[in-house]
């Protein structure tokens, strides 16, 4: 059964926002690791590290698995259907 939170509204992200949020959680990460490196090779300990890169992935989680209005700013406008050749095939034989 879906739980009814994830039922409040559908899913959209569409591709520029898949894009986006792809790049934020790798820079986030990447940007808390660095800090969390230069801070614990300061202080000679490694926990700081891994402190730092565990807040990283909490916050990227938060801003990047939601599906987020601000990933939904390009929508996906696709082509009219087209109908299908054996219908009109049909038609002619008929």
């Amino acid at each position: 059964p879906i739980s009814p939170l994830a039922t409040h509204r559908p899913t959209t992200m569409d591709y520029e926002g898949q894009k986006l949020a792809e790049a934020l959680f790798f820079f986030i990460i990447l940007a808390f690791g660095a800090v969390g490196w230069v801070y614990g090779y300061i202080k000679q300990d490694f926990t700081y590290v891994f402190y730092s890169w565990s807040v990283g992935v909490v916050l990227s989680c938060i801003l990047c698995v939601p599906d987020w209005p601000f990933y939904n700013r390009h929508p996906v406008k696709w082509l009219e259907s087209v109908p299908d050749r054996r219908d009109k095939e049909k038609e002619k034989s008929s």
